[in-house]
């Protein structure tokens, strides 16, 4: 009967073991998915993966061929040079003047880089220290005049070049007074360009997206002997399709917002051409002027209202009514 009482008490204590450590692991888990950003990583666990990589294909009306593509958003670890996460939860952003939060219908005046460097709401929040340096670092003139332009040639209007020169990243500040700068500059609503900034970097300008293995596709200097990242920085400029834009899209936090802002302002006035030969998923609209909302999507896809674009819309809008930013440890 002794044995026997050993044996019981053996088999109850492995079963508690097990217990136990099942209970860890589950915990372990739920603080990973609570907070899926908390290292600076970009996750596609809400986005479709039948957009990441897609190519799309557009003939022009002058028979020019060009593609566009969906991003490939590739969980990256970014922190800080010292290795660390750095963070301010005791501050909190001001509400900028300017805009009244809302974005300026098509055709309207906008304004220029200096009145909305002095309109901006200045104030010490800045939760990505680790932004400092390229928060601080502008393009050159030499850097500016070789863009692209945007016109016919890569399925733009003719007006479309207009707003490109209106492109400098002429602005240091925070990383919110950036974004504050940029949605003044482009007539947008200054919590969408905070909230499409969440989806693409969590606010980090080191953040790095779209893996590939085939070195044709790396930006100069990145190839490691394996493979590099094409997207870079805080709205995730892809040098592939925008190699001009290249070191300034890695180095400078306000161009890249500028530029991007810029090309999304673009399509918002109704000018990205080639969009109106695209057929959107069913009980989506064609493309029209005034749907910013649709126009971040295509920055996502490349075409407009597929289904990556409406899954990357609908991210944008949860952060958008969430707005992270204003929540303790961002």
């Amino acid at each position: 009967m002794q044995r026997n009482k050993h044996k019981l008490s053996s088999k109850w204590i492995i079963s508690l073991l097990l217990i136990i450590i099942g209970s860890s692991i589950v915990l372990i888990a739920n603080a990973f998915l609570r907070h899926p950003y908390e290292t600076g990583h970009r996750t596609s666990d809400n986005l479709s993966n039948s957009a990441s990589g897609s190519t799309n294909t557009t003939t022009s009306a002058n028979g020019y061929s060009f593609e566009v593509q969906a991003h490939q958003i590739t969980p990256t670890v970014v922190r800080s040079p010292n290795g660390t996460e750095t963070r301010n939860s005791t501050l909190t952003p001001t509400t900028p003047g300017i805009n009244n939060g809302a974005t300026l219908p098509p055709g309207s005046a906008l304004p220029g880089d200096n009145t909305c460097a002095s309109q901006i709401s200045r104030s010490s929040f800045e939760p990505r220290t680790d932004n400092n340096t390229a928060n601080h670092r502008v393009p050159t003139a030499a850097q500016i005049a070789n863009l692209h332009p945007w016109n016919p040639l890569i399925g733009m209007d003719d007006r479309s070049d207009n707003l490109r020169r209106r492109v400098t990243g002429n602005f240091t500040g925070t990383t919110d007074e950036i974004l504050q700068w940029t949605a003044c500059k482009w007539g947008i609503d200054v919590n969408i360009v905070r909230a499409e900034a969440v989806t693409e970097s969590y606010w980090h300008m080191s953040q790095l997206g779209d893996y590939t293995t085939n070195q044709s596709l790396c930006p100069p200097g990145t190839w490691n002997g394996s493979s590099c990242y094409q997207s870079y920085g805080i709205l995730q400029i892809k040098y592939t399709y925008f190699q001009t834009e290249w070191p300034m899209s890695r180095n400078d936090t306000a161009f890249n917002a500028d530029f991007v802002y810029g090309w999304l302002r673009n399509c918002y006035e109704g000018w990205a051409d080639y969009l109106y030969q695209r057929t959107p998923v069913s009980g989506y609209p064609p493309y029209h002027a005034g749907d910013i909302w649709g126009c971040l999507g295509f920055w996502f896809s490349g075409t407009w209202y597929d289904q990556g674009a409406i899954n990357y819309i609908n991210v944008t809008k949860g952060h958008y009514v969430q707005k992270p930013w204003l929540q303790a440890g961002f």
